[in-house]
């Protein structure tokens, strides 16, 4: 049976490999098979030592498999063991912690747990103890008689194929401590290897990737392998052959030629087979319908429908079912996978009744009117449609060019749609503007209900058609910046009313209305008016009798919510009495809400429950889900999985010609592997395979259910430390600036100092065989005691554990940096960092701006920026022009405007700066703000806003926006932004402990600063 084969290795007889996530065996020679290990989390990235006794390797756990350590088995016995307790960092894209090589029998690991960025350094596995080699950022070390190679950023790149940015990898050799860029081609170089002399790699810079091969100065360059539809990956070599996995085969290349190793599995593929889920993990859409007794989720693609304690439970396999509605006595439910894209009918007993093939893209948002006739429904081709169910006739009624349509309501006649119609969007932020719309169906007529120039949303009718409530942020009451010299909007929404019908009055004017049957839509924005109540952040408004129900969210901050933290925010519900015109509380603690068609009973989600409400009575019930019992066939998924992301690819690419231009081939050239597939996460690297053939930045996989082998964390003490004369004795103790949250170690609240000696945790003696992270597995956010020898008597103290301790590292660079930067130029020049163009990078630079900015220049570290969409804030920030002052009689004069600088700045980046770092780094260099000193930037400008997961809740990111800037057009995109002064740490300043950008940085602007000549008061 043919199966997906990865990470091999090669010994002199016997071959390794990963397959259905486990380490496996096979001899050369007599073709035994052996499986080495059973469902330990997964396997990758297998290295046999030199001597051939034991294959170390990576094994990754979490759900998303996001936390990794090192293992290692013995051949011979078949002991397994396991080496690191570090939790090191793994992605999809980044799989950190990994085996980099072999000093003699002694295994070299990759890893970034011990510093503050994504950028792994190398140490040697002393025991279970790391010993930091201080080389600097490298994946990949070959110790070759006096040389030593060095692989940067050599890393496999599925997802982004003909990769030419800065990170790209590159070979350094060194002899002596002494290191040159040996090999750097204009592409992404991997696999580092020797074979008799000469150094061996593979590259795609010719365009499918390859084994190339050249001297160790980097010249004389052959290409040894001429394969053109499928990449070579993840080559190992015995120093005489190579092997290498290709579309899931492995091949062994050596003289006499490239051979396939023909392996046979018959093992029985375990996580193929049926498995049944957690349903209220997956929950994606629900519904309740207008008797209040049945009700409805879709949980991993699959609709169920049952009643609210009991009954049959209607369950719909089809994949994927991504949006359904209750109508009469029927569900309508959306379904999409490679077959069709269709609207289904189906009975309450699962039959289907009809059809209608939908071929306008994916349908986002759907609303069924009153009358069961039409179905409104909005794309993600910001299309608005209405599709009448009798005879499938399908209307275009709107387009927007900025945003979904997909915020709408029916009168309660059926007569009237309200929408919330997109005029500006930008992608970056939430901003924009958008108004209140109805068409009318009887007429096919559009009125504009409210002005434009907002953000007017959910629009909904009144219970008998005389109003239209809806949203608005408009309320204009700047609240000001308890940091900063700024003003901010946060609670600026409040409900509006229109009244649609002739002879009815504004709502709230006291004026008697005498409603007529007729709709008048004339005028219709003139007679809005507001509520009395206070604006706060609602976002939705549901007419109920004798008043509304508002749904809103405290403001508060965003970190938890931003990006993939997969933060769920909590909102409330209160009630207004329309003619009390008064408002109580209603429910609290509210995730979302679904409201019947006839507004008669709600839904409303919290914490892993569903409760039903009736609106009329406010009587409540929780729906019993624990019947409904998730049952997954892992084969149908892994086969709707890797077509939806070809059809979000489809979809969404930024560049519509490209996708027409490539066709179906990507998905075709690996739908075609899809049968080897045995695991998930082997699905996985095959979905990046095809994410990479678009060669464009931002093309992730992440998260999903990869295993379910759960990550255990170590507590963190924040310190390093050394293994010396059987001791553990503490070198360094991490701490920042001291008063802040989360930027000291716990040992600081105690007397342990540097060169104390930790001789156990929790009473367990450390030694050879355990040390300070293993004592601490299973101990984050926990009290433990510490047996401490300080000078030469022991005590005992009780401190609690970190869970992560890489913001207090990041912390600790930072202030070393900046009172570096202080003490080098007698505090003339200031110094921030800017992490990313998130929230993160946001918080560091107004922590520190305001105080750097004060002295004679600035320097700006864009280093390793994460990325974000903050950069345009930042850098106006940095661009302001100091032109003045304002003079007190007592107190410090204040620079005009405040925050600026006066006097030279300079900018620090590197390879590890991108996306909104990439942008940074050229705006910066754009507004002539001062030189650029470092290397080439990553090279990934072009942006992302998923909205669709995969049935497991993977994110899958398409590449949707792409940045043009004058000069360069579209150029920074698979490049990055070129440094004014190129500037490269390399592996002899680490090994120096010195950093030459930051150096080279103060230099620049100590020279600018002699010439720079300042706004003085005269």
């Amino acid at each position: 049976m043919e199966r997906y084969l990865m990470y091999p290795d090669i010994s002199s007889n016997f071959i390794v490999f990963v397959n259905d996530d486990d380490l496996w065996k096979y001899n050369l020679n007599d073709k035994k098979l052996t499986r080495l290990t059973y469902n330990i989390g997964i396997v990758t990235n297998p290295f046999i030592s030199p001597d051939s006794k034991s294959v170390y390797f990576r094994v990754m756990s979490g759900n998303g498999a996001d936390s990794a350590d090192i293992y290692r088995i013995i051949l011979d016995s078949g002991n397994l063991e396991r080496i690191t307790y570090l939790n090191g960092k793994s992605t999809s894209r980044r799989m950190f912690t990994f085996i980099a090589g072999f000093h003699g029998n002694t295994p070299v690991i990759s890893i970034d747990a011990y510093y503050p960025f994504s950028s792994p350094m190398l140490y040697e596995l002393q025991g279970i103890n790391l010993v930091p080699l201080n080389y600097g950022p490298a994946m990949n070390i070959i110790y070759h008689e006096d040389y030593i190679i060095l692989g940067r950023n050599t890393i496999d790149m599925p997802h982004w194929k003909r990769y030419k940015g800065g990170t790209r990898g590159k070979i350094l050799v060194g002899k002596n401590n002494e290191f040159k860029i040996a090999v750097d081609l204009d592409s992404n170089i991997n696999s580092p290897m020797i074979i008799e002399e000469r150094i061996y790699f593979i590259s795609d810079h010719e365009g499918t990737a390859n084994i190339y091969s050249c001297e160790f100065d980097g010249s004389k360059i052959k290409k040894e392998t001429n394969f053109s539809e499928y990449n070579v990956r993840n080559a190992r070599a015995n120093g005489k052959n190579i092997i290498f996995q290709m579309a899931g085969d492995l091949y062994i290349f050596d003289k006499s030629g490239i051979n396939k190793i023909d392996i046979n599995i018959n093992t029985p593929e375990i996580k193929k087979i049926d498995a049944t889920k957690n349903l209220e993990d997956y929950v994606t859409s629900y519904n309740i319908a207008d008797d209040g007794k049945n009700f409805m989720l879709i949980s991993r693609g699959q609709l169920f429908q049952t009643g609210i304690k009991n009954g049959y439970i209607n369950n719909i396999k089809d994949l994927k079912n991504y949006l359904s509605v209750f109508g009469k006595d029927c569900i309508i439910s959306y379904i999409y996978n490679e077959e069709e894209n269709k609207i289904a009918i189906f009975d309450f007993k699962g039959n289907k009744l009809k059809s209608f093939n939908f071929k306008n893209g994916i349908i986002i948002s759907m609303k069924l009117s009153p009358d069961n006739k039409t179905l409104a429904l909005g794309n993600n081709r910001f299309e608005l449609f209405l599709l009448k169910l009798d005879n499938f006739e399908l209307e275009k009624i709107d387009e927007s060019e900025s945003d979904y349509i997909n915020d709408f309501s029916w009168s309660s006649d059926s007569f009237l749609l309200a929408y919330s119609y997109p005029e500006t969007k930008y992608f970056l932020s939430s901003n924009g503007s958008s108004s209140i719309k109805i068409y009318d169906a009887g007429d096919k007529t559009k009125h504009q209900a409210s002005t434009p120039g907002y953000v007017d949303f959910s629009p909904v009718f009144s219970p008998d058609n005389s109003y239209i409530y809806y949203l608005s942020k408009r309320y204009f009451d700047p609240v000001v910046d308890e940091l900063v010299f700024d003003l901010g909007y946060q609670n600026i929404t409040k409900p509006f009313a229109i009244p649609v019908k002739m002879g009815v009055q504004p709502l709230f004017s006291d004026i008697s209305s005498e409603p007529m049957n007729e709709y008048s839509l004339e005028n219709l924005p003139a007679k809005s008016n507001s509520f009395p109540i206070d604006a706060r952040n609602y976002e939705s408004i549901v007419p109920v009798k004798n008043g509304v129900l508002l749904f809103y969210f405290n403001v508060e901050g965003n970190m938890k919510y931003y990006l993939f933290s997969n933060g769920i925010r909590s909102g409330k519900l209160v009630f207004f009495d329309l003619e009390k015109r008064k408002e109580e509380d209603y429910e609290t603690n509210v995730i979302d809400f679904k409201v019947s068609t006839n507004n008669k009973y709600m839904v409303f989600r919290r914490e892993k429950s569903f409760i039903l409400k009736n609106l009329d009575d406010k009587t409540t019930d929780e729906i019993d889900i624990k019947r409904l019992k998730l049952v997954i066939n892992p084969e149908n998924e892994f086969s709707n999985m890797i077509y939806d992301v070809f059809k979000l690819i489809q979809e969404n690419y930024w560049n519509a010609a490209k996708v027409e231009e490539m066709g179906t081939k990507p998905y075709e050239k690996y739908k075609k592997l899809l049968p080897k597939i045995a695991s998930r996460f082997e699905l996985s690297d095959l979905i990046r395979e095809m994410q990479g053939e678009y060669s464009t930045s931002h093309s992730y996989e992440i998260g999903g259910d990869i295993t379910p082998i759960e990550a255990k964390s170590t507590g963190k003490l924040g310190i390093d430390y050394i293994y010396k004369n059987n001791q553990y004795i503490i070198t360094k103790i991490y701490g920042a600036d001291e008063s802040n949250e989360n930027e000291k170690s716990p040992l600081l609240f105690t007397d342990i100092q540097e060169n104390d000696v930790i001789l156990s945790i929790n009473n367990v003696g450390l030694n050879g065989n355990m040390n300070i992270d293993k004592a601490l597995l299973n101990h984050a956010n926990e009290i433990v005691k510490l047996e401490v020898k300080k000078n030469n008597k022991i005590n005992n103290y009780f401190v609690k554990t970190l869970s992560d301790e890489k913001f207090l590292r990041y912390r600790s660079w930072v202030e070393f940096n900046r009172n570096y930067v202080h003490n080098k130029t007698n505090n003339k020049i200031g110094y921030i960092h800017i992490p990313d163009m998130g929230m993160n990078g946001f918080n560091e630079f107004f922590r520190l701006y305001s105080r750097e900015s004060k002295l004679d220049g600035l320097i700006v570290d864009l280093r390793f920026n994460g990325g974000g969409f903050v950069s345009q804030l930042l850098m106006e920030k940095l661009a302001r022009k100091r032109i003045g002052y304002d003079v007190p009689r007592r107190g410090i004069i204040t620079p005009y405007p405040q925050d600026s600088v006066d006097g030279p700045m300079v900018a620090i980046t590197n390879e590890y700066a991108g996306s909104d770092g990439d942008i940074g780094t050229f705006v910066f260099k754009e507004y002539k703000l001062g030189d650029v000193i470092g290397t080439r930037t990553w090279g990934g400008v072009v942006g992302i806003n998923p909205k669709i997961k995969l049935l497991d809740n993977t994110t899958v990111t398409q590449p949707q926006f792409a940045t043009w800037f004058k000069g360069v057009k579209y150029g920074i995109e698979n490049y990055g932004v070129d440094p004014d002064i190129y500037c490269e740490n390399m592996p002899q300043d680490f090994l120096k402990n010195e950093d030459n950008q930051l150096d080279t940085a103060i230099r620049n602007i100590m020279e600018k600063l002699d010439k720079y000549k300042k706004l003085t008061l005269k």
